[in-house]
Formats: structure tokens, C-alpha cells, sequence
């Protein structure tokens, strides 16, 4: 089931991936794109194309609503049947028509979620913020930096959306300030302070209040912005599980029970894919569909719900220990301990699967350390012969 996905603005917006770090393993980009970043355009060309490839339009049901997802309980089955443990039920899926009207309820014996998680906006709790007398918005409604010309605009958040929105919108500000949470992960901070960020750009701490036009941020400096965009990220949301799935996300960032970060601990049958926050997005899942697909035919064996468990409240208390924050619950962005890779490396180790991953993640490790070095030249990196991080 996918039925969501975010938007980009949709002029300007370049990847912060090269190419073979973001193509499915079976299905290159073309060969004069190897190594670049491209216009989103081409991405959508990419995905269009790899679904003809592989004729998979004519299984893909578009303008439908998957409205509920209920765990069902199965009648009795012979010994032998996959459907035998309370592990593995069932699952009702209801579907709406949104052309024309009409729903339609089905029984499968799984159900994937591969329904993204950048779609719904997450905003901070700030102080004051309703007070705010000029403009809010999310990234996930930034379009054109003309409407910004001569504007005084605060960015909050110092990752993916923030740094590309920064690049994008400066040269139209009269000035540009840039909100860090605690953690700076890509160190824009120390960017600024080395004068590698654009003249009318420079960083600050995260407010710590809003008071009309004026913002307060945590180190007592004031800012008066004319603008204001939450590049804060997004919050999983899964309004169509019904409550027989067990599904919670606290705060809209944690989901459970999931085990590796997928498999739901107590009913074996319900994953979800793709919701880990690390920069794999595509081929992903052709690490973890392979993964699922063990489970569901009998070849891999879980351990107990009771173990599954306490290695998922192992995991994230160990991640609140290291400084993460609980929104970090699914990420894989803080070394040493979770990279891309290791999260790659693990699901390969316990699943026994091949690693399609290594080349994609050496690739992904060279972006990060070049935008960590710059974020206004990351881009100019040769990322077909990437060097060994330093």
C-alpha cells in the first residue's frame, strides 16, 4: 500500500543524492546521468520508466483511498498452514474510489505500508508561535523564492530541506538566518563561522520564543523575521490502521512495535517499508521487501515478541543515551553507530540476504562528508570515483 508522498518546489529543486546513490539495484539511470544530480524532473522520468521496464502499471491501483487497514481473525486452518499462529493473521483492507465513487473491502493474508513519511509536516512547540504576525509555512509548501524577494527569512532546522531551501532562496533575501536544533549534524554552524555560507547568511540557536514579530532564540539573541519556514521534518501518520493493528507513533515520530525497524513484533504479517529516515529512499526496499518476503513464506523464524521487544527499547534508550532526541527513533544519520550502512549491514546479517547496499552507501558516506565540509559546494564533488571519507 503506498498512498502518500511529499512535494518538492517544482522549479528549481535539484537532488542532494548523485544518481547510483538513489537507482533501484536492478535499473541504472542512463549512462549520461551516472554521477550527477538532476532536476526532479528526471526522477519522475526514472520512476515512470523503471515501472514500464517492468510492466507494473497494470497492478498499481491510482485515485484509490485505502481507508482502513483491521486485523481479522482466521477461521481454523490445517496443521502446516502459514496462517496457523496468532502471529500471522489476516488483514481487511478497505479501499474508496476517490473517481466515481465506490469502496471495496478485501482479505489479504499481508499487508506491506509503504506509504512514505514525508507527507505530513511536523512543527516544534514554540512558545508564542500562533502570535507570529508574519508569514509561516513548512518546506512542504516552499514553491518559489520570488515571493521571498527582499524579505527577512528565518530558516528552522539545519538539515536536507533547510540547506536546499538556503541555496535556493538567499541571493532574493535581504538577509537569511538559519535556526539549529542542539545537534548540528551537517555543522552548518561551523560553516558560518568559517564565512563558507553566502554574505547575508549566518546561524543562530533554536527559538526559544515567538512574540508577535519578534522570535527569541535559546542563546537570548532577537530576530524580526518577515518569513518564517519549518524545515522541522515530518511525522508518520497511518490513519488507516485500525486500532486491532496495535499501531502507535508518539509524537508522530516513533513508531512501534517494530522490530528491525519494520516487522510489527506481535503480528508478523503487517510491515512497514521504507520508514527508516536514512538516504536510500528507492532501493531501500530492496533490502527489506526480500526480508519480508523470508518471513511470510517461513524461511526466516523471529525470536519471541518479549525478545523482539526489548532489542527495539534497547535501540532507542541507547540512541537517547548517545544525545539523539525521540524524534530520532528511525534515523540513521549519527556515526559511528548508525549509518546508512549499518543499518544495511544489520538487516543483511540477521535476514541472511545479499548486500546491494555497500557501493550505494560508500556513495551516501562521500555526500555526507562534503556537505559536512561545505554545504554550498557538495555538489561539485566527483562522486563517480568517490575518495575514502576521511
Amino acid at each position: 500500500m503506498a498512498t502518500q508522498y511529499t512535494q518538492v518546489f517544482t522549479r528549481t529543486y535539484i537532488t542532494n543524492l548523485p544518481t547510483q546513490a538513489m537507482e533501484f539495484p536492478d535499473f541504472p539511470f542512463p549512462s549520461d546521468l551516472r554521477g550527477k544530480f538532476i532536476p526532479w524532473q528526471k526522477v519522475k522520468d526514472y520512476l515512470f520508466a523503471y515501472a514500464d521496464h517492468f510492466d507494473l502499471r497494470k497492478h498499481v491501483h491510482l485515485n484509490t483511498d485505502v481507508a482502513s487497514v483491521k486485523r481479522i481473525t482466521t477461521k481454523p486452518v490445517s496443521s502446516g498452514d502459514a496462517h496457523q499462529s496468532p502471529n500471522r493473521p489476516q488483514w481487511l483492507v478497505r479501499t474508496t474510489a476517490l473517481q466515481g465513487g465506490g469502496s471495496n473491502e478485501k482479505v489479504f493474508d499481508a499487508v506491506l505500508v509503504c506509504s512514505g513519511h514525508l507527507s505530513v509536516p511536523h512543527y516544534p512547540d514554540i512558545p508564542g508561535q500562533e502570535s507570529f504576525s508574519g508569514v509561516q509555512l513548512h518546506s512542504h509548501d516552499y514553491r518559489h523564492p520570488e515571493l521571498y524577494t527582499g524579505k527577512r527569512v528565518l530558516l528552522l532546522g539545519g538539515f536536507q530541506s533547510a540547506y536546499d531551501i538556503m541555496i535556493d532562496l538567499y541571493s532574493h533575501t535581504s538577509e537569511l538566518i538559519i535556526s539549529l536544533y542542539e545537534l548540528d549534524v551537517l555543522g552548518l554552524g561551523e560553516q558560518y563561522k568559517k564565512g563558507l555560507l553566502p554574505h547575508n547568511v549566518r546561524t543562530t540557536t533554536f527559538p526559544q520564543a515567538i512574540n508577535g514579530s519578534v522570535v527569541t532564540f535559546t542563546d537570548g539573541e532577537t530576530f524580526q523575521p518577515d518569513v518564517i519556514i519549518f524545515c522541522t521534518g515530518y511525522k508518520y501518520s497511518f490513519p488507516f490502521l485500525d486500532a486491532s493493528c496495535d499501531v502507535t507513533v508518539s509524537e508522530g515520530k516513533r513508531i512501534q512495535p517494530l522490530f528491525k525497524h519494520m516487522i510489527h513484533s506481535r503480528y508478523h504479517t503487517l510491515m512497514f517499508i521504507d520508514m527508516v529516515y536514512l538516504p536510500l529512499d528507492f532501493s531501500l526496499a530492496y533490502l527489506q521487501v526480500p526480508f519480508a518476503l523470508k518471513i511470510l513464506d517461513g524461511s526466516l523464524a523471529l525470536p519471541s515478541e518479549q525478545e523482539m521487544n526489548k532489542e527495539i527499547e534497547a535501540d532507542y534508550h541507547d540512541r537517547l543515551a548517545s544525545g539523539q532526541k525521540p524524534r530520532h527513533a528511525h534515523t540513521y544519520i549519527f556515526p559511528p553507530r548508525w549509518l546508512p550502512s549499518s543499518y544495511c549491514d544489520d538487516v543483511v546479517s540477521f535476514a541472511g540476504i545479499e548486500n546491494n547496499m555497500e557501493l550505494k552507501c560508500q556513495c551516501i558516506n562521500a555526500a555526507f562528508v562534503e556537505v559536512c565540509k561545505n554545504v554550498m559546494t557538495f555538489r561539485e564533488y566527483d562522486y563517480l570515483d568517490p575518495k575514502p571519507a576521511q
